[in-house]
């Protein structure tokens, strides 16, 4: 398929439809859901829609380095480009590239959960100079600006105000997100929106279901009949997905034929237990004798002495990939042998902990990321701090839309100080692959 034909036949138009034109110059837009269901990854395709059409796209992060941007930017074409079928994906690329500036403010403000408006402020501010700079040194003026990691929810409607005012003189369309617990009931925003809702032309909740994710229309400009989106996301791109194409739900997995791999110990190990116990998912917990972190019961695997020396990486090699010194007393050598055998049986590695600076996850479950990395399983990480998934890439941590678990030999980790967030994260990973439990 060539790529006017696929615009044409993107269900994109069918979004815009429903919304009387969609956006429209001059009007600011927002996509609302919890946290953790795909805002950003809704944002990037609108924009790579736009650029397909030939429009130019300035995208602004203030959450996320420019590289990981166009890493993100890249991973959703590719799914586009395949699932489109589109001729000459790779020229097509880079003419799209030529369209699209990417932004980092990385860094610049520092958020304060004291003082979010205030935060949002001088976000609103460095927003108004890369828009200025773009179009004054690098001659880029704009059709649609992109923002993400921006939360209009904690904005002040001055800050707002200004957001609209760019909108309008620089006659271009302007996504943002926010982030609420629910959507509130049809015609009426959230909380959060409603003293900015004259600065809102358009809102859309993304709403998480079985194996979708529906979009609904808040706000529409002035009309008060909002219409019914009819459609879905795919879960994992964030790619809109026609009504005809049969979702994931209709060719069901059994659980039952899964198997976890995990240590068993407080906090994550023990919730991807609980989860997996509660779908009918194998458990298998490698242990030892003497170990007193031990928290799950079921599936249990005590590895004898033999056993544990098959994972006996030297500590100072484990130290240097960690980049942190670890202890040679026996407690510490016996975890890190039987994670060595939970991320050598399972194909696919999910973690929940933090990912550092330097690439790695920190603490001891940072030496399971490390094996996976090292045997180049499939890697997933729950950032706890960030609240979102990312993917190894190879090279690289990439964003992740909504993983699921798709290898029978799977493979839970992560940290003993699991916060709510993470909590989630691992329930919904379980309810986007299985369903609901039996």
């Amino acid at each position: 398929m060539y790529r006017k034909e696929v615009n044409e036949r993107s269900p994109m138009r069918v979004f815009e439809g429903s919304m009387h034109g969609g956006l429209g110059r001059g009007n600011v837009g927002v996509i609302v859901s919890r946290p953790g269901v795909g805002k950003t990854a809704l944002l990037v395709q609108i924009a790579l829609d736009d650029l397909l059409r030939d429009r130019r796209v300035l995208h602004i992060s203030h959450e996320n380095a420019v590289d990981h941007v166009r890493a993100y930017y890249d991973e959703i074409f590719h799914d586009l480009a395949q699932s489109m079928r589109l001729e000459e994906p790779e020229a097509v690329r880079l003419e799209v590239e030529r369209h699209r500036q990417i932004y980092s403010h990385l860094g610049h403000v520092k958020a304060s959960a004291d003082a979010p408006e205030e935060a949002a402020r001088l976000w609103v501010e460095k927003m108004l100079e890369t828009v200025a700079f773009a179009r004054g040194v690098a001659h880029f003026e704009p059709d649609v600006i992109i923002v993400d990691g921006f939360d209009v929810a904690v904005a002040s409607e001055q800050a707002m105000e200004a957001l609209g005012r760019l909108a309008k003189e620089r006659s271009a369309e302007v996504w943002v997100a926010a982030q609420v617990d629910e959507a509130g009931p049809p015609g009426k925003l959230p909380a959060a929106l409603q003293s900015v809702e004259r600065h809102l032309s358009v809102v859309v909740y993304l709403q998480p279901e079985r194996d979708v994710v529906r979009l609904r229309l808040l706000k529409d400009h002035g009309n008060k009949d909002l219409a019914d989106l009819h459609l879905r996301l795919d879960p994992h791109s964030m790619r809109v997905i026609d009504e005809d194409v049969r979702p994931p739900s209709e060719r069901p997995r059994d659980p039952r034929s899964f198997r976890l791999h995990s240590g068993g110990a407080k906090g994550a190990e023990a919730e991807f237990g609980a989860c997996a116990e509660r779908y009918g998912v194998q458990e298998l917990n490698y242990s030892f004798e003497g170990h007193r972190l031990l928290e799950r019961q079921r599936g249990v695997v005590v590895l004898g002495d033999d056993e544990l020396r098959k994972g006996d990486f030297s500590l100072v090699y484990v130290s240097r990939r960690l980049g942190r010194v670890l202890s040679e007393i026996p407690l510490v050598r016996n975890i890190l042998q039987t994670i060595w055998h939970q991320i050598n049986a399972a194909s696919q590695v999910f973690v929940v902990g933090t990912l550092q600076e330097d690439g790695t996850v920190r603490g001891g479950t940072g030496w399971g990321a490390e094996l996976a990395r090292l045997w180049k399983k499939q890697l997933f990480v729950y950032d706890q701090e960030k609240r979102g998934w990312f993917r190894w890439s190879g090279s690289a941590w990439e964003m992740a839309r909504q993983p699921c678990i798709a290898s029978e030999n799977f493979a839970g980790i992560g940290t003993q100080d699991l916060n709510d967030a993470g909590r989630d994260a691992i329930r919904d990973l379980f309810a986007r692959s299985f369903g609901e439990p039996g």
